[in-house]
């Protein structure tokens, strides 16, 4: 019963063998993905810095933020708005 016999030997062998070709299998199929998105990221970048400086009217600005005394949550230096608290230190 719980003895060697060659049916169990090679069922045991097939499937050793297809989970180790499955795992090679999956790990071309990702590396082969990757060189994709790779090769297209270099595109990309070709295409970016051949089209020149960004034309969407300059670049973003960062603004400072500094954490509301009523709520701790952070708003805008300028333009922050009322978080809806009755002690809210900020208008509108």
């Amino acid at each position: 019963m719980f003895g060697f016999s060659l049916t169990k030997l090679l069922f045991t062998t097939v499937a050793v063998l297809a989970v180790w070709y499955g795992y090679r299998w999956i790990g071309r199929v990702q590396a082969r993905r990757q060189a994709e998105l790779e090769e297209h990221m270099r595109r990309e970048t070709r295409q970016a810095s051949k089209r020149g400086p960004d034309r969407s009217g300059g670049t973003a600005k960062a603004e400072d933020l500094v954490p509301c005394e009523t709520c701790g949550a952070y708003v805008p230096t300028r333009g922050a708005r009322n978080c809806g608290r009755a002690d809210c230190p900020y208008l509108g």
